[in-house]
This record gives C-alpha cells, sequence and structure tokens, in this order.
C-alpha cells in the first residue's frame, strides 16, 4: 500500500472512529438519561414540585452528557492520532532507515552497495535513483582512477621518449665540442643525426599536442560531404610511392568503383587517419617488402574502410590497449625511431569525432586488421 493511500485512510479514520465512538456513547448516556426518567418517583405525593425535579436532574445529565462526551471525543481522537500515526509512519519508517544504511555504506567506500525495495510505493523510484547514483558514481571514480593511471603512464613514457633522443643529441654535440668529428664529412654526419633527433622530438610533441587538444575538444574541425571511395583513391594515388620507398606496398582496388558512398568528416583528419595506420603498418614490419590492402563495404548504413597489412601483428591481449596513449609493445620500447605510441591514439579520437569506432584484430593469415566504421551520410546528393 502507498503512503498516499495510507493517508488517505488515515484521515477517513480520523472522522469516522471518532464520530463512531461519539454517537455510541451519546446512546449510551441517552439510555441511562431515560431509564433515570422513567424511574423517578412520584414526587407530588412528598410536597416537591416534579417540574424543578427534572428541570435540575435535566440540566445536570446534559451537563454529564456533554463532559463524557467531550471527554469521550479527546479520548478517541488521541488513541486514534496515535494508531493511524503509527500505521503510517511503520511504513516510511523502514525505506528511510534502508536510505539511512545505504548512505553509510557509500560514504564509508562500498560503492557496491545496492538497495533491495521489493514494495511498488513512493520509495520504489527513490530506491532506484540511489542505486543509479551508487552506479554513477562508481564509474566516475573508477574513470578518474582510470585517467590519473593514464596521467602517470603519460609522463613516464614522455621522460622515457623524450629521454632517448634528448642523450642522443647531447653526445652528438659533445662530440662535436670535444673534437671528436674531425672532417667536415664526420662533422655532417653528427649534425644530420642532431637534426634527425631534433624532428623526432619535434614530431612527438607534435602528436602530443594535437592529442591534447582533440581530447579536450579544442581541435579545429570542418567537416563536409566526402565521398569516401574517391577520398581513398586520391590518398592511396598521392602517397603509395612514400610508402613504397619505406618499404610497404600499399594496394588498393578500385575505389571509384564505391563512389557515390558518402561521410561527414574533416576531410585533414580523414587522410591523418589513414596516414597514421598505414605508418603503423610501416613501422612495425617484419620484413624489406611488406604488404597493406586497403577495401570498402557498406552495410546498414555504416561504412565499414579496412586496413590488412602482412606484418606480425599483435599479442590477443594486447589488442584492447591498441590506442590507448603510449601504448607500445614492450619490444618497441627498444627502438623508439619505430614511433611515438600517439599515433593510434589519435587515429582513435578521430575517428571517434567522426562519429565512428575503430578496432583492431589479427589475420588468420598473419598481419593486423584495423577496421573503421563511420555512418553512411544518408540523402547526401
Amino acid at each position: 500500500m502507498t503512503i498516499k493511500k495510507r493517508l488517505f485512510i488515515s484521515n477517513i479514520m480520523m472522522i469516522i472512529i471518532p464520530s463512531v465512538v461519539t454517537i455510541v456513547v451519546f446512546s449510551i448516556c441517552a439510555m441511562i438519561f431515560r431509564m433515570m426518567f422513567q424511574e423517578t418517583p412520584n414526587l407530588n405525593q412528598v410536597g416537591i414540585d416534579a417540574h424543578e425535579v427534572r428541570d435540575a436532574s435535566m440540566n445536570a445529565l446534559i451537563a454529564l452528557l456533554a463532559f463524557l462526551v467531550l471527554v469521550g471525543f479527546v479520548t478517541v481522537m488521541y488513541f486514534t492520532n496515535r494508531f493511524l500515526t503509527k500505521f503510517v509512519f511503520k511504513k516510511i519508517e523502514q525505506p528511510l532507515e534502508m536510505l539511512s544504511d545505504g548512505v553509510h555504506q557509500v560514504s564509508d567506500g562500498n560503492l557496491d552497495y545496492r538497495l533491495t525495495y521489493q514494495q511498488n510505493d513512493e520509495f520504489k523510484p527513490v530506491c532506484e535513483g540511489f542505486n543509479n547514483m551508487a552506479a554513477r558514481l562508481k564509474d566516475s571514480i573508477e574513470e578518474v582512477q582510470k585517467n590519473e593511471r593514464n596521467r602517470k603512464e603519460l609522463l613516464s613514457s614522455i621522460s622515457h621518449d623524450l629521454r632517448s633522443p634528448l642523450t642522443s643529441i647531447k653526445a652528438f654535440v659533445e662530440g662535436l665540442l670535444d673534437g671528436v668529428a674531425t672532417t667536415p664529412t664526420s662533422q655532417r654526419e653528427y649534425l644530420e643525426i642532431i637534426k634527425q633527433k631534433t624532428d623526432d622530438i619535434n614530431s612527438m610533441v607534435s602528436q602530443l599536442l594535437w592529442y591534447s587538444k582533440m581530447d579536450m575538444g579544442n581541435y579545429p574541425m570542418s567537416p563536409e560531404k566526402l565521398d569516401i571511395g574517391r577520398e581513398l583513391s586520391d590518398f592511396v594515388t598521392a602517397s603509395k610511392e612514400e610508402y613504397k620507398a619505406k618499404g610497404l606496398m600499399v594496394h588498393a582496388g578500385d575505389m571509384f568503383a564505391f563512389a557515390n558512398k558518402y561521410i561527414y568528416a574533416d576531410p585533414a583528419q580523414l587522410r591523418s587517419v589513414f596516414a597514421n595506420i598505414l605508418d603503423n603498418s610501416a613501422k612495425y614490419k617484419n620484413k624489406d617488402a611488406a604488404n597493406t590492402s586497403i577495401h570498402c563495404a557498406a552495410k546498414n548504413g555504416v561504412i565499414h574502410i579496412v586496413f590488412e597489412d602482412d606484418g606480425p601483428g599483435v599479442p590477443e591481449d594486447s589488442l584492447p590497449n591498441l590506442f590507448d596513449v603510449f601504448y607500445r609493445g614492450d619490444f618497441s620500447r627498444s627502438n623508439p625511431r619505430q614511433g611515438s605510441g600517439l599515433g593510434l591514439a589519435i587515429v582513435a579520437k578521430a575517428v571517434e569525432r567522426m562519429n565512428g569506432t575503430i578496432y583492431a584484430k589479427n589475420r588468420k593469415e598473419g598481419g593486423l586488421c584495423m577496421v573503421i566504421e563511420i555512418p553512411e551520410m544518408r540523402n547526401a546528393r
């Protein structure tokens, strides 16, 4: 029974019970009054005025009756109020105690505590709201803890990745200052290495700045309607010779056959996504001439862009972390030239800003498969 129904019944009972008791008391007093007058002796025989006796008796009985009715009414009201108050607050007390206990549990750090309330009354949505609040609070705290761990890992990774090129730069600068490089040829080699290490640091800082802006939503974005087939075809045509020089052969089918399939995205960011994925394949290839194939598919209003390489792949337990900031396999730490570990994190952020998703899986034939899913732009024409 809901609290509202209990209060309604209480209000009705506050009227009915005193009224019934008052009627009963009044009836009893009336019966007594009638009996007394019926048994009154013939007072005229003893020289007493019967009318005076009757009037005095009636006044006394009326006063007694009024007093009894008043006392009875007050008494009934008191006990009725006590009973109905208990009747109503018994329904409120249990859930309030349950909520109080839940608040203490959550304040003590037990974020897995949940209320179990079976009654279908006003407290049910309150208890459900408490459980939702506890679940969201737990998720929020876990997210804060995760961000704190990521921040520490980020600082550690930045320190690690910057230390190696800075150490090299310092060593070669000291070599030049100490006269180790005595010929113009060796001096030029030292300077070229210094320049290369400086470029590595600049690239790392640029990627970190780019990722930070994207993560905070401050990176400028100019989305527009893009023909995905034409975008892929133009990108492959413009960049395949560059990747061929890096030992990566890029193969793509007739992307124009996939024309008239549109997405809504920033063209510069889309090309950056493609470039970062191919850079990842080129950096981690395990043979002189590696291959990457690109193909598209459309299904249920979603464009699937698939990159498949024939590289070493990734351990299965590492696949969920592949798009985390600064995540790299342990083998890459011995060779900082293989990248900062920010490339795929940037890819994930960029795809997310296109309302899409990206995931990776290992190929049965060997190698890694990257799948980008972006909503198809309907009624693009």
